[in-house]
């Protein structure tokens, strides 16, 4: 996998270096042309000439060979290839201010990150079966079965495409503008959002490498991942790309008494419990993983509360992990939370969309 986050982080480097037009706006639609056709080295010339070269780089990674490695890279390459080929975009507006602009630009352009986490979920599982059997997946394995996946996935999974307005800035040298400044939400049109999705996959496997220098507020957070939420009540039915949502019912609790337990279980004095009955359903042909990442409650103090545990305190505990194909279960999810939050939503995400469900609670 750690491979895998390399060939990315060797794709995002790709693009340095410089020469231009005489317009901004040009400047970009040139950029963007390019980029359509995946001709790394013209896309390069667009970018500010005092910016570290990477020629050498780029001519590596297109270059072929008959290794898994290359296999691997090669078929990430043309998959972002053709998918380049379908961007399409509209020059929003343009501002000047000396010898620097700012062109906004609105894409429309593939995401490809609701497949890449579903065939990263079936490496993992495959991975999990492995280890049972006393077995150990390597390196190569893990990059065979990731391209496998992908290409069962994309035969079965409609092709998502996002919508996103994006400022690009420029700089003028020598009388011609370049691109002074390629963030990742620009390189992600160009790499169907697997900028983004590699991001998650390091702080994943790496959490100890946080560089954020202070704590963001959940709305921060959302402002700054570019996130878009979709208000939704209680009883409203959610269909994401692999799963049919709903919420039932919300109850606060004390004490909840069950079945199996051998005693109550009281919340302490200054908590409460939050049961929210769900319907959760596979609409698609494989099996899909959820993570307790991917349910958790937000108060409107921007506090946030992941599910806990609650196997031996609840009947119906609905627990997080795999669901079949076309199954739908139903089931209750438990939260601690503090007897101080009034009002709170249950957030529903999807792995590479940049789109959140709030549903209120209460």
């Amino acid at each position: 996998m750690r491979k895998f986050i390399s060939v990315l982080c060797i794709l995002v480097v790709m693009f340095f270096v410089g020469c231009s037009t005489d317009k901004p706006e040009s400047t970009v639609s040139a950029f963007v042309e390019a980029g359509k056709e995946f001709d790394l080295v013209k896309m390069a010339e667009t970018v500010n000439p005092s910016k570290t070269s990477t020629k050498e780089k780029i001519e590596n990674l297109t270059q072929e060979g008959d290794d898994l490695a290359s296999y691997f890279s090669k078929y990430f390459l043309d998959y972002f290839k053709a998918n380049a080929q379908k961007i399409t975009y509209t020059v929003e507006k343009s501002v000047i201010k000396g010898k620097k602009a700012n062109v906004t630009v609105n894409f429309k352009y593939v995401d490809g990150g609701t497949l890449l986490g579903l065939s990263i979920g079936e490496v993992f599982i495959t991975a999990m079966l492995m280890t049972f059997s006393g077995e150990e997946m390597n390196d190569e394995e893990t990059e065979q079965t990731l391209v496998s996946a992908m290409e069962t996935q994309q035969q079965d999974i409609d092709e998502i495409f996002v919508e996103k307005e994006i400022d690009i800035k420029l700089v003028k040298v020598d009388k011609k503008w370049y691109i002074d400044e390629l963030s990742d939400e620009l390189l992600d049109v160009f790499m169907s959002n697997y900028i983004s999705v590699g991001n998650e996959l390091n702080e994943i496997m790496d959490p100890s490498n946080d560089n954020s220098e202070e704590d963001l507020t959940f709305m921060e957070q959302v402002k700054k991942d570019n996130m878009t939420i979709i208000p939704k009540t209680k009883g409203d039915e959610i269909i994401l790309t692999t799963l049919k949502f709903k919420i039932n019912r919300v109850e606060e609790k004390q004490i909840i008494t069950s079945k199996y337990g051998t005693s109550p279980t009281i919340a302490q004095d200054d908590e409460k419990f939050v049961v929210v009955n769900v319907d959760i359903t596979n609409i698609i042909d494989l099996p899909v993983i959820i993570g307790s990442d991917d349910l958790f409650i937000v108060d409107t103090q921007e506090r946030q509360f992941k599910a806990v545990d609650a196997g031996l305190i609840l009947d119906d505990y609905l627990s997080f992990g795999r669901i079949a194909p076309g199954i739908k279960e139903t089931g209750s999810f438990l939260y601690e939370l503090p007897q101080d939050a009034t009002g709170y939503s249950l957030v529903v995400s999807e792995s590479g969309s940049k789109e959140l469900y709030m549903i209120e609670l209460k």
